[in-house]
């Protein structure tokens, strides 16, 4: 799966890590729903040292982290490469006013969860290692993303647990639901902003 999942370098290169999909806005809304400052908000081109600016970000990361923006296949993404600021209920409620949201995060740890917003509203939340779970967790409508989940592995029964990691599962979702593909050409052509913490 990891071979044709075409996020899965997000997780073989970032341990911890976000990304957030909104269908039908612009790379500058998304930032802006996510809570960026405005003039944090430049081309990736733009920025002499980004290896400096990721170190000076995650030396204060209880503060703001960087995100990276752009559009693929019609949704717009922010893709966090070291901090997990975009999830959090008021900013997805806000990115995901009259759009859908889907995305996923994991801590570089054991724990990563995948969510679905429609409109202001959450649909499904689920941790990416039980996803089994979901009717546990909040959510207004937790089997809408069953044919993305089974697609991208997560309810094969005959799965082996250790093959494929939850954290490349959700990123094959995300793929699965959207049908976005994500380059490192792509975050370098992109936008970059300053994410704030969230309060």
């Amino acid at each position: 799966m990891q071979d044709s999942n075409p996020l899965a370098w997000i997780a073989k290169f970032h341990d911890c890590h976000s990304l957030t999909l909104v269908d039908g806005i612009t790379a500058q809304e998304l930032l802006s729903r996510l809570g960026c400052p405005s003039e944090s908000v430049r081309p990736q081109a733009e920025v002499e040292d980004i290896d400096e600016l990721l170190e000076e970000a995650a030396e204060d990361d209880e503060e703001y982290g960087i995100v990276y923006a752009g559009v693929a296949g019609g949704w717009a993404w922010a893709f966090e490469p070291q901090t997990l600021w975009a999830f959090n209920d008021e900013t997805r409620a806000a990115a995901s006013r009259g759009a859908r949201l889907i995305g996923c995060w994991h801590n570089g740890n054991a724990l990563g969860y995948v969510d679905l917003w429609v409109d202001g509203t959450l649909v499904t939340m689920f941790d990416a290692d039980h996803p089994e779970l979901r009717h546990e967790q909040r959510g207004e409508d937790p089997d809408r993303i069953l044919d993305a989940m089974r697609e991208a592995g997560f309810l094969d029964s005959g799965r082996d647990e250790g093959d494929v990691l939850p954290q490349y599962r959700a990123l094959a979702l995300l793929h699965a639901y959207t049908g976005v593909t994500l380059t490192g050409d792509d975050v370098r052509a992109g936008l970059v902003a300053e994410i704030p913490a969230a309060e």
